[in-house]
């Protein structure tokens, strides 16, 4: 059952009556006033109930699910979105399918995008920041490997030069996976410099 509709005297009786119906308490779902009540004469005679529309709240990573899914098919993309909840909590989308390429963009600009569009949906929607992953074809972790490999590799040329080195502009998120790999290395120190999209991550000799 997806979703009901009851009428009662009030809001709050409406409510529990439709949340009994689901086979959940009230604060599992959500509502939509149908029809608003009216008080009768005498708060008796000729009154009018309320009417709701009620359906059993979705979760944050089946509500991701689905925009996502939404988009990809306004896209016209051959693509299907799969969701989960993450050890931290967070909401992880992951896209299989063809044209992933379109989906991810240059330099990943479009996945991107689409994490931002993503997470500030579902914060809006349940009224608090939740914290989304959006991947496509695995390439947050082929992403994630390189920028390693080019911090590792950097830190090593930082140290036997004893030179600081600037890496190219990065996202936050990839600033922190540089931080990261980095952190535990007791000859180098990492920060970072700029503003904005030219915002850098400096790697230091101590």
């Amino acid at each position: 059952m997806d979703k009901v509709t009851f009428k009662a005297g009030n809001l709050e009786e409406a409510i529990e009556g439709a949340a009994q119906i689901l086979g959940v308490s009230k604060d599992e779902i959500e509502h939509k006033v149908v029809s608003e009540g009216k008080a009768g004469v005498l708060g008796i005679i000729g009154g009018k109930d309320i009417e709701i529309e009620a359906w059993k709240k979705i979760s944050p990573e089946a509500r991701g699910q689905e925009i996502m899914q939404e988009i990809l098919n306004y896209m016209g993309l051959l693509a299907v979105a799969e969701a989960k909840t993450g050890e931290d909590r967070e909401v992880i989308v992951d896209i299989k399918g063809e044209d992933l390429g379109q989906i991810i963009g240059k330099d990943g600009a479009t996945i991107d995008a689409l994490q931002v569009l993503i997470s500030a949906a579902l914060s809006r929607a349940y009224g608090g920041r939740i914290r989304t992953y959006v991947d496509a074809g695995g390439y947050r972790e082929k992403q994630k490997q390189a920028i390693e490999r080019l911090a590792l590799s950097a830190a090593k040329d930082v140290a036997a030069s004893g030179q600081e080195k600037v890496l190219p502009p990065m996202s936050a998120g990839e600033r922190r996976i540089v931080h990261m790999a980095l952190k535990d290395d007791p000859k180098i120190t990492t920060h970072s410099e700029g503003m904005g999209r030219d915002r850098r991550l400096v790697i230091s000799p101590r």
